[in-house]
């Protein structure tokens, strides 16, 4: 009997609501190899800004120059760009099957994601067509199709100084956060988080080992998932050092420093059987090269 296909999961770095350029570039990934994903997970700073837009300082300035920083909105509300991608009619060429999760970073709506996820033991659509999900910190969840199964878990927000923070409706994640992580049953294929871990970037230079989250780097220890992603610094994708047996990824944000080139190691795809089978690539081909900060758009379908 030919066993089942695996699960291919793509994993974004932060997207601060440029939304329609990341499902731009991996329906392409989809038509250029001819496979299907079957979720689609994002390590925080989603840019999760419905209106009425409570931005704060940075995501304000950027928006000034940069709408798409405010590119959330159309998807909360279910017009612009979303509906080419996310709707039951969406076009074949641009339609994403995949359904969208995400934890909080350090620049969201925090309120709104706090109202919608109140009491939720798990991911809560909050968009118009119910294909984006956010996972509240503490929470895992079990993705499963054609008889994989992929359990994934999540830790929103930053530190304070490396350590937790106080008010759950903030930036900071909290120290029952990261209790609720470490009560968890069962074992973590993939852990989320926004902040990585204190200590673990030296292939970044030795000013980044100063950096990080205490409380991350003790969940990889204790948890021991297969593999870690997180974001937060907006530097190329990297493999961080990390517990034997886990594999931990930092992922730069979907977006363009350089107009003319996408940020490396921004998006990858993670190939998983099982527990003992599973491979990571992020996205390196060379089509991203025709993706600039101006020609994007026009490459959407």
């Amino acid at each position: 009997m030919k066993p089942d296909a695996p699960l291919r999961v793509a994993v974004m770095g932060d997207v601060h609501g440029h939304l329609s350029l990341a499902y731009t570039l991996l329906r392409r990934w989809e038509r250029e190899t001819a496979r299907t994903l079957d979720l689609i997970l994002q390590v925080g700073d989603f840019g999760a800004f419905p209106p009425p837009y409570r931005l704060d300082k940075a995501t304000k300035r950027f928006a000034e120059h940069d709408p798409d920083e405010l590119g959330f909105t159309d998807y909360v509300n279910g017009d612009g760009d979303a509906p080419r991608f996310l709707a039951p009619d969406a076009p074949a060429r641009t339609r994403i099957a995949a359904e969208t999760v995400f934890i909080r970073g350090n620049h969201e709506d925090f309120v709104f994601l706090d109202e919608a996820s109140r009491g939720a033991e798990g991911p809560v659509p909050v968009d118009a067509f119910g294909r984006i999900a956010y996972l509240p910190n503490g929470r895992a969840f079990t993705f499963t199709r054609r008889g994989i199964s992929l359990r994934v878990a999540g830790l929103g927000g930053v530190s304070i100084h490396g350590g937790h923070g106080y008010d759950p409706v903030s930036e900071n994640y909290t120290a029952a956060d990261v209790r609720a992580l470490h009560r968890l049953d069962g074992p973590i294929d993939v852990l989320l988080t926004h902040e990585p871990p204190l200590g673990a970037a030296a292939a970044l230079g030795p000013r980044a080992v100063e950096r990080g989250s205490r409380d991350v780097a003790e969940l990889l220890a204790a948890l021991r998932p297969r593999h870690h992603f997180c974001g937060h610094w907006h530097e190329p994708g990297a493999d961080l050092d990390a517990p034997d047996g886990v594999r931990s990824h930092l992922l730069h944000a979907v977006n363009f420093h350089k107009p003319a080139r996408l940020n490396r190691g921004c998006i990858g795809v993670l190939t998983w059987s099982s527990p003992d089978a599973h491979t990571w690539e992020p996205l390196d081909a060379p089509w991203l090269a025709e993706y600039t900060r101006s020609t994007w758009r026009g490459l959407a379908g």
